[in-house]
């Protein structure tokens, strides 16, 4: 039995709800969109601290919560998941409202904390066959929990980017400022179009 799973904004205290299992919503772009379009918003979640948790995850990786936040977690409840980030995201963190669809192409998806950038028109001309999104992108890799059951052929539940700060903005920001950004496209959307092929 699969886990079910969450999208998370740490700084905010929100969430998109609960998403049930993993594979049934990273191959369809039209859901997770509403992810890229709060990134893509000053006002909504650009620059936050983000992650796609499931029930199963015991501990956080190191240095994305604070004291503070870890503090509030051993103040929990005990419960059937045990004190954990997905139990106060689940009973205390607020349901963001859906934001606008925005269309990818012309931005790029970037990680604010390693300074790394993906490209949403290559995405979506490389992924083409798969309906391939930025959305695709980013949950390969914010995922994060403790058990392997996360219903995929491919194990993304130990993602290189969770609980770091991301945003989406028009590619002519990193262009003006390219020494401080490195272009990771090529390498993800090889590691997406590995995950999509065996998703779906």
């Amino acid at each position: 039995m699969g886990q079910h799973w969450q999208i998370i904004n740490i700084d905010k205290r929100e969430n998109l709800g609960d998403w049930g299992d993993l594979d049934e919503f990273f191959a369809t772009p039209n859901r997770s969109a509403d992810l890229i379009s709060l990134l893509a918003d000053p006002s909504g979640w650009a620059g936050c601290r983000i992650m796609c948790i499931g029930n199963d995850m015991k501990k956080c990786p190191p240095g994305v919560l604070t004291s503070k936040e870890l503090a509030e977690i051993e103040k929990l409840p005990n419960t059937w998941y045990g004190k954990t980030l997905y139990t106060l995201a689940a009973g205390y963190f607020r349901e963001a409202r859906p934001w606008p669809h925005r269309n990818s192409s012309g931005t790029v998806l970037r990680n604010l904390t390693k300074g790394i950038y993906v490209r949403g028109d290559v995405v979506m001309e490389d992924l083409w066959l798969w309906t391939g999104h930025l959305s695709n992108v980013l949950l390969a890799n914010i995922c994060w929990s403790d058990s392997s059951s996360c219903e995929m052929a491919v194990d993304v539940r130990r993602g290189a980017w969770v609980g770091d700060r991301l945003d989406v903005v028009p590619l002519s920001v990193v262009k003006n400022d390219e020494d401080n950004w490195e272009d990771v496209t090529e390498d993800q959307v090889k590691f997406t179009r590995f995950v999509l092929s065996l998703t779906m």
